[in-house]
């Protein structure tokens, strides 16, 4: 979730923002009000594993990952989730175009380090489904046994 009731407006006068984001669901890439996007206006059609600003019917700003392209909708999810989201196309509002973490620059068409990142974190993503969904349970059921609950 990005803050901000009038960045839309600033977006579209300026064709291109810097600020914070707030929220957890594309960590480990960008922190809790720590780091600092641009996004840009957005442009035609987006392609796989790009990252669009776009606001909900609520009113809240959101940015995720595209999964899959489709005709008039994409598929998202935020790279710390496992729930895909379908987003109409009219929804977006902008695109990331690079980040700041620590003080250093990521571009996003152009740092081998972010295209890692994208390619890890999509590889990944069966094993930390798995952890999520079934080990991370199954390890909680065991440290309850192992470990009862002490009352005093």
């Amino acid at each position: 979730m990005i803050d901000g009731s009038n960045l839309e407006a600033l977006l579209h006068e300026q064709g291109e923002i810097m600020c914070s984001t707030s929220g957890t669901s594309m960590w480990p890439m960008l922190r809790h009000r720590q780091d600092m996007i641009v996004v840009g206006s957005e442009s035609g059609d987006l392609k796989r594993h790009q990252v669009p600003l776009y606001r909900l019917p609520s009113g809240k700003l959101i940015l995720h990952r595209i999964l899959k392209v489709k005709s008039d909708y994409y598929v998202i999810r935020g790279d710390n989730l496992f729930r895909k989201e379908r987003v109409p196309k009219d929804w977006v509002i902008g695109v990331l175009k690079a980040f700041y973490r620590d003080g250093k620059y990521y571009d996003c068409e152009k740092s081998r380090a972010y295209k890692a990142y994208v390619f890890l974190n999509r590889v990944s993503y069966p094993l930390r489904y798995a952890w999520k969904k079934a080990l991370l349970p199954f390890l909680v059921k065991i440290k309850h046994v192992i470990l009862p609950v002490k009352t005093n």
